[in-house]
């Protein structure tokens, strides 16, 4: 298993214009370059808005993370990837943590955190997006555009923008990058953790949240509309008839020899639970491998997770 990635990786990602345009891969995620699925996907349906913390009908059993962890643990051994894992059960307050801390490259997902930048600084002077905003935050979000995202990364202000957002949105370990990459693809190397890519799923849900609710429900209703294609990842924690609101990412990264990452953060509700889900990999051989990778992870999480409250079958 490949664990963390190095801190030369994450630094790469973090020197100048020439060595940043030496150092990452532009093959990140557009409507015509969708990895291959490693497994069937459930189509984000409905609009899940922020609503509150939902009550338990039965005290629910303990969460066996332990055991959890082998369980992880033995699917990756014989696996290249590296996976960071957060997952929080906001119905039975459960949470697990597979590999915290480890410094890794957000891609595409960061245009979650590039929208929620936009709209607060929008929401703070009063005044709400314009047409061309709104299509290029539907052609960010739902078909992982990245002309779209270049336009609203500028208009954010870059890397302050979002850094300056991100600390009213509580992230910590989230760093994003600024330079003239080609075709402005610097956001795709923003480093993050799957900690931080957790408070930024609560900020979304959280009436406490810097964002007001009718912004987060505008968010988490393009997340629930991604194309079909494109919705794999965290989908597999879903049961038919759940929502899904969710937001993936994949790109190679030429310092790692061409290595693919992939990571899927989102929110996955019904049957009785409401999860978070952010699983961030790297050093996957294809993009398939990647998000077999994904999938099988969040399917033993997600099964774990429903354990704890068997009343639910």
């Amino acid at each position: 298993m490949a664990g963390r990635p190095p801190r030369w990786l994450a630094a790469a990602t973090l020197l100048t214009v020439g060595t940043l345009l030496a150092g990452c891969s532009t093959h990140d995620e557009s409507a015509a370059a969708t990895p291959t699925r490693g497994s069937p996907t459930v189509t984000p349906s409905g609009t899940p808005g922020p609503t509150a913390r939902p009550a338990v009908p039965h005290k629910p059993k303990r969460l066996d993370r332990k055991k959890l962890t082998r369980v992880i643990d033995g699917y990756l051994a014989d696996r290249a990837s590296g996976v960071t894992v957060e997952m929080v059960d906001r119905t039975t307050g459960a949470s697990f943590r597979y590999h915290p801390g480890g410094e890794y490259i957000t891609a595409s997902a960061v245009k979650v955190d590039i929208l929620m930048t936009l709209l607060l600084q929008r929401q703070r002077k009063h005044r709400a997006l314009t047409a061309a905003e709104r299509a290029d935050a539907a052609l960010m979000i739902r078909y992982s555009d990245n002309h779209a995202a270049d336009r609203l990364y500028v208009k954010v202000g870059g890397a302050s923008g979002v850094a300056a957002a991100n600390r009213k949105f509580h992230l910590t370990e989230t760093d994003p990058v600024d330079g003239k990459c080609k075709d402005l693809l610097c956001w795709s190397l923003t480093q993050t953790t799957a900690r931080d890519q957790r408070r930024l799923l609560e900020a979304l849900l959280s009436p406490k949240s810097a964002l007001n609710a009718r912004n987060r429900t505008y968010v988490l209703g393009l997340m629930s509309k991604v194309i079909k294609a494109e919705s794999w990842g965290i989908s597999a924690a879903a049961r038919k008839g759940d929502k899904v609101a969710l937001k993936n990412g994949w790109m190679t990264l030429q310092r790692d020899g061409e290595h693919w990452v992939i990571d899927s953060i989102g929110r996955v509700q019904g049957h009785g639970h409401d999860f978070l889900i952010a699983v961030l990999t790297w050093h996957n051989p294809t993009d398939g491998y990647g998000v077999t990778t994904v999938q099988h992870v969040v399917e033993l999480a997600a099964r774990e997770f429903r354990k704890t409250t068997p009343w639910l079958g």
